[in-house]
């Protein structure tokens, strides 16, 4: 079973993932002492499912619009949205002491992750309906 970060009450859509609560309760006044490697783990996650639209900063309404927001990242373990880095970026927000220890523990390099696994977490913990997985050599 995947397990996921970031997934915050104000974030739509939340894609039946456990909510971390609200994201006002997450905000830091400073951030993690590795927190630049930390997001950069974040922003290298693979790629599981994109949107296309944007979603304006939902603790700063005059902030930026975040292009892509609800749009899904991975590591094969954790599963996030891509606008979490920019949340921990700006506002420096909390993420669960085990998904550090796990981002910590793999040296802040996120793996890459095999398309056989995108396609478990996809059908298996988000529901979705795709064809069958891809095999090797496709």
């Amino acid at each position: 079973m995947i397990r996921s970060a970031g997934f915050f009450a104000e974030l739509n859509p939340g894609w039946g993932m456990p909510l971390d609560g609200s994201i006002r309760d997450a905000v830091r006044s400073a951030g993690e002492s590795d927190e630049d490697r930390i997001i950069g783990y974040l922003r290298n996650g693979t790629a599981l499912w994109s949107e296309t639209g944007a979603e304006r900063d939902v603790l700063d309404p005059e902030g930026p619009d975040l292009t892509g927001a609800g749009s899904l990242l991975t590591d094969g373990t954790w599963l996030w949205r891509e606008d979490l880095p920019y949340y921990v970026s700006a506002y420096h927000v909390t993420l669960p002491a085990e998904f550090l220890a796990h981002i910590r523990g793999l040296g802040h390099a996120a793996p890459t992750v095999p398309d056989s696994r995108l396609h478990e977490i996809a059908t298996q913990d988000l529901g979705l309906r795709l064809g069958p997985a891809p095999t090797a050599g496709r």
